[in-house]
């Protein structure tokens, strides 16, 4: 088999913030909030973070895989990790991960799982690297937005399809895609795709979870049959001081 091209992202911004930002420049007050609560990291952490996403996905994967972090830092990681530069044509959000669907990011012709850091891998990853089609996302957990896909576990095969379908209307015009979008790639997925993507909740049922809705404050706090837990904002791993967090992420 082929091997998947396992990537994520990493770069200085909004959601991960080295040096700190002008929260008065983000216009959403309770994003502001949350980001001045969320964002802050160093890079020892953060070259933790990728560090623990990748021994996550060594110690779970059932097929042969290549990890690549996209981002244009020197980060101190794995060996057996690839540190590949990336264009970042716009600083908004998490708009800059787009790239991975272009030509240019070098994945043409592969299945890509792409995870952001923060998530933490509690178990077989079968079903999730077992899918080999088009594009598929979990969806959102928030009440009265499960319509909505979010971005931060999807799994597309890289090629001149989903190129055209997610790339090309957004280099084409980027500053309109940063209008509509406010940052948010959910906004972009849900546009280009029209709502029509395949999910986690049907590919991989019970597999992709949140801490927040699924974990945290429940009488018996444990993993169950996830396989990817995703912390979605704050608190983030580093916050978290349960075992199951020091089992699988540590």
């Amino acid at each position: 088999m082929k091997p998947i091209n396992v990537v994520c992202f990493y770069w200085s911004g909004e959601r991960w913030q080295e040096e700190g930002m002008e929260y008065d420049k983000v216009p959403d007050r309770s994003f502001r909030k949350h980001l001045a609560r969320s964002s802050p990291i160093d890079r020892e952490l953060v070259c933790k973070y990728v560090n623990n996403l990748y021994a996550g996905v060594f110690k779970w994967a059932v097929h042969p895989f290549n990890f690549i972090c996209f981002t244009n830092d020197d980060l101190d990681v794995n060996k057996n990790i690839e540190l590949r530069p990336f264009e970042k044509v716009t600083n908004n959000g998490v708009l800059p991960r787009m790239y991975m669907f272009s030509k240019a990011a070098g994945l043409f012709g592969s299945q890509v799982l792409c995870l952001d850091i923060d998530v933490v891998i509690t178990g077989p990853l079968r079903d999730i690297m077992n899918y080999d089609k088009l594009f598929c996302v979990r969806q959102r957990w928030q009440q009265g937005q499960e319509h909505l896909p979010d971005g931060d576990i999807m799994s597309f095969s890289a090629g001149r399809e989903s190129e055209e379908l997610f790339w090309t209307p957004f280099i084409e015009n980027v500053r309109a895609a940063e209008d509509f979008t406010k940052g948010r790639e959910r906004f972009w997925i849900n546009k280009v795709t029209e709502g029509v993507t395949d999910t986690w909740a049907a590919e991989a049922p019970n597999q992709v979870c949140s801490y927040k809705k699924h974990i945290r404050n429940r009488r018996e706090e444990r993993v169950g049959e996830a396989r990817i837990v995703s912390c979605h904002g704050f608190p983030r791993p580093h916050d978290i001081k349960e075992q199951w967090r020091i089992d699988n992420w540590n």
